[in-house]
């Protein structure tokens, strides 16, 4: 997680515009307010340091003093795997290289971290970013539980 009382608010900040734009695609109203979102996704985005907490990780990406995007790392229910979670870059951002960043990173702590797997679900709409992951080396994976509830796609990569 990041350091600073800045970084956590730039935290808050990513991940709150992640999960309003992903309630939005799913047809649910878009809240205007952390307050407003569903009790588990309020419940994230309040206590991000605990969430990912120690072997997990917040990234942030910066553009000079402007934070533009983030990753998430979460030890997963699957032995020695991490969970990879709200990968999100600033519209204004995108297609400048943030997200492989950010990528190459997590994939860098995970390995540090003792991790030998990554995981991750995608809502199946997002088809270019399950490309994208596509190319970074993730295959299908069984899909977890909340994948099929929520119409996701399962990935995983070995670290």
């Amino acid at each position: 997680m990041a350091a600073g009382s800045r970084d956590l608010v730039a935290a808050r900040d990513l991940v709150f515009e992640y999960l309003a734009a992903t309630q939005a695609e799913a047809g649910r109203a878009v809240p205007a307010a952390v307050d407003q979102l569903p009790d588990l996704l309020r419940d994230e985005c309040l206590h991000l340091a605990v969430v990912y907490a120690p072997p997990g990780a917040l990234l942030l990406a910066y553009a000079g003093d402007v934070p533009v995007g983030c990753v998430g790392l979460r030890p997963a229910t699957l032995p020695v795997a991490v969970e990879v979670k709200r990968l999100y870059v600033r519209p204004s951002y995108q297609g400048n290289g943030v997200a492989r960043l950010l990528m190459e990173y997590a994939h860098r702590h995970a390995v540090d971290a003792g991790f030998s797997r990554l995981v991750l679900d995608v809502m199946s709409s997002r088809t270019r970013v399950i490309d994208f992951y596509r190319r970074l080396g993730y295959v299908d994976a069984e899909p977890t539980p909340d994948a099929v509830r929520y119409s996701m796609v399962s990935l995983t990569r070995r670290c």
